[in-house]
């Protein structure tokens, strides 16, 4: 559907017209009334579907105007979003760089999310803003005082609820993005749990979207084998293992099964299994 906007003098011009050719055509309809066929009616009637012609030839033209101006809009708004997806993105890695123990965990999680969508078979443009997703999410992390983004030691309850708001928070700055409105939902829910005790609504099961729970598999996983404040980075194979000991309480099997398969978790326990064999066999002999 062609959806017509613009000022009241370029509305005029295409409806003026338009009115014109409707006063002529309820001259006609009188003087044929008044006269029937003869000459001077033929005649209005000639002159009736030139007005017509050079009517539709300009509501054409004012049409294809609109088009144009529309295109241009939508264009230059779909660069404006990209631009300020670019300054969110560099907003997200400056505040992360700050801070060893999260530096690229946005980029980690943006790779993961994409990886396991298409594992699960989504349309690769929607990967894409699953992907897209991953990298916005902590944007609202932003609203959590430094003294307690920076802490080194557990949180207190007050301070962990002040974390909690935080994926609302990202949801709010992100919304005025149209072009990432399909994964919203998964921005502000990826730290939900399927059995209900995740956060910011506790949510539960299906209520939960899909992408959000792509999401809540790779932040889990990036953030387990990455150094943490109250501990160190677990082993990849220890982390899928985490991971696949809180499913399906916490996680979507499907997610984390994929997950499984992009870490090739097999080629990880047979590593694990064979240091563990070369360990043991000197101690044999």
């Amino acid at each position: 559907m062609l959806r017509i906007t613009g000022t009241r003098t370029e509305l005029w011009e295409l409806v003026r017209p338009v009115c014109v050719c409707l006063l002529a055509i309820g001259v006609v309809a009188w003087a044929m009334a008044i006269k029937g066929w003869d000459m001077t009616s033929l005649e209005l009637g000639v002159m009736l579907l030139g007005i017509g012609t050079i009517v539709v030839m300009h509501i054409h033209r004012v049409l294809k105007g609109f088009v144009h101006d529309s295109a241009l809009l939508r264009k230059a708004a779909i660069e404006a979003e990209r631009h300020y997806t670019d300054v969110l993105t560099r907003i997200i890695g400056h505040v992360e760089g700050r801070d060893r123990y999260w530096t690229g965990h946005s980029h980690n999680v943006a790779a993961l999310s994409e990886k396991i969508a298409r594992k699960l078979g989504m349309p690769s443009d929607h990967c894409e803003l699953v992907g897209l997703a991953g990298r916005l999410h902590d944007i609202g992390i932003l609203a959590v005082p430094p003294s307690i983004r920076m802490n080194r030691s557990r949180l207190v309850v007050e301070e962990l609820r002040s974390v909690q708001k935080h994926p609302e928070v990202s949801y709010e700055v992100l919304q005025p993005l149209g072009s990432i409105a399909p994964v919203l939902p998964a921005i502000r829910w990826h730290h939900e749990r399927l059995n209900g005790t995740g956060y910011p609504k506790g949510l539960a099961g299906e209520q939960i979207p899909l992408e959000a729970r792509i999401l809540a598999a790779a932040d889990a996983y990036d953030a387990m084998t990455h150094d943490r404040p109250h501990r160190p980075a677990m082993t990849p194979l220890q982390a899928m293992l985490e991971l696949r000991r809180c499913t399906p309480a916490a996680f979507d099997p499907r997610c984390v099964d994929a997950l499984a398969e992009i870490v090739n978790l097999p080629d990880l326990e047979m590593t694990v299994a064979g240091e563990r064999a070369n360990r043991v066999a000197p101690a044999i002999a």
